[in-house]
């Protein structure tokens, strides 16, 4: 299905969405000038906004949804890098170093993207030095992250990153049911939280089967009820401050 397609509305970038983001910056005439140049894409799970070793031809700020940033390994395969929610700017990297997209990127819920065009966006960028800071400083920031996911790969069990990965996504689409216990829809495949995780698809079935088997988690598909999130979460304090 193609993806519908639209000039954004005047509200589609407001003080309010990008309030917190590098966005946030933008002077009214440039938030219009921005709603006066971005295209609106409603995209269906499933659906790639852009592939790996495209030409970049501007930015993509994510509205609604779910994204994931993926690349190809050298089997062919496509490992899940990171995820992009809404207020997430996408393509900045490439755009300002000239190059192609390093990664592709994947909706896996139903996302609302807005697309700038290059020459768009070199004109927010020169009217509002601001901004292209912002960007530079959310690069440093990637990398620092990057440098931290790197540490807990190679220092942390995989069942501390496996409940790290757990706890974070139920901040996007958990919720807590009467009970107390934790419910959660994970818009992720087995193969995309082993790749977050840096072990095999086999290793991860193993460690949901040993964590199942003490009753703190059930998996039913991409459903996952947590009987006792507090518990989970002392567990994770306690991996991140190993002595």
């Amino acid at each position: 299905m193609k993806p519908m397609e639209s000039k954004c509305q005047k509200t589609c970038l407001n003080p309010q969405f990008i309030e917190g983001t590098e966005w946030s910056v933008l002077s009214p005439e440039e938030i219009q000038h921005f709603n006066e140049n971005a295209i609106c894409r409603t995209y269906e799970a499933g659906e790639a906004i852009f592939y790996e070793e495209d030409d970049c031809k501007g930015l993509y700020l994510v509205k609604s949804g779910l994204v994931g940033v993926r690349k190809v390994d050298a089997e062919g395969g496509h490992v899940l890098l990171r995820l992009a929610n809404p207020g997430d700017t996408l393509g900045y990297r490439p755009l300002l170093a000239g190059e192609k997209h390093r990664a592709g990127a994947e909706v896996l819920k139903t996302a609302t993207v807005c697309f700038l065009p290059k020459i768009a966006m070199r004109h927010l960028l020169i009217s509002n030095p601001e901004l292209g800071a912002g960007f530079l400083q959310r690069t440093a920031q990637a990398l620092g992250a990057a440098d931290d996911r790197f540490f807990k790969t190679v220092t942390l069990p995989a069942r501390i990153r496996f409940i790290h990965l757990l706890m974070i996504m139920r901040e996007r689409c958990g919720r807590i049911v009467e009970d107390g216990s934790l419910y959660m829809e994970l818009p992720l495949t087995r193969r995309d939280i082993a790749s977050m995780l840096g072990i095999r698809a086999e290793s991860l079935s193993r460690l949901v089967h040993e964590i199942e088997a003490e009753g703190l988690i059930h998996f039913s598909g991409n459903l996952v009820t947590v009987s006792n999130p507090d518990q989970l979460l002392n567990e994770i304090d306690a991996g991140l401050h190993f002595p």
